[in-house]
């Protein structure tokens, strides 16, 4: 027999009065290693991504220099450097700050609630028979299996996405509404 909970969350800058301070959360320090990392793996290094993003690789090194409290990345940079990278790690480690989690998703655009849901299903199966195929044979896991799991969860929580969107669409639309 299935008992269901029901979990509440808040986000906390509409759980707390504006008077009333925040609760401690997780701090920036994992954002700015996120960066520094982000940049200093970068193929090429920072030289490398400076110029494949637009920006100076003098002000990228101290920008992402964890001894300097002088310099500091402007979101437009962090935009540009994590499109130049491919690597999500700052954004995942922002998301967590704020109790979030991140990961890319495949987009998909199902035609009706029947074709959401059954390429839900579909997803579901195709995640389980990676994580199956990496685990079975006992052998080391490897990158490659690992990404083949990262796409089928991104194929995953994309056709969830997609199939809320479209419940969404269907429902009716009063004066004032905004969401």
């Amino acid at each position: 027999m299935f008992s269901m909970r029901a979990t509440i969350s808040i986000p906390a800058g509409l759980a707390y009065g504006e008077n009333e301070a925040l609760p401690d959360s997780p701090g920036s320090p994992d954002v700015r290693i996120a960066i520094a990392n982000m940049v200093h793996s970068f193929p090429g290094g920072v030289a490398a991504l400076a110029k494949r993003s637009g920006v100076s690789a003098n002000s990228l090194q101290h920008k992402v220099n964890l001894n300097n409290d002088t310099h500091h990345l402007k979101v437009d940079e962090l935009q540009r450097l994590l499109r130049a990278s491919g690597d999500i790690g700052p954004t995942q480690a922002l998301a967590a700050m704020q109790g979030h989690v991140c990961i890319r998703i495949n987009p998909v655009t199902p035609t009706s609630l029947l074709d959401g849901q059954a390429r839900l299903l579909d997803s579901v199966a195709e995640l389980s028979r990676a994580v199956r195929d990496a685990g079975e044979s006992g052998m080391p896991v490897t990158k490659t299996l690992i990404r083949r799991a990262e796409f089928h969860l991104g194929e995953l929580l994309g056709n969830a996405n997609a199939l809320v969107s479209v419940l969404r669409a269907r429902m009716p639309r009063h004066e004032g509404y905004t969401k």
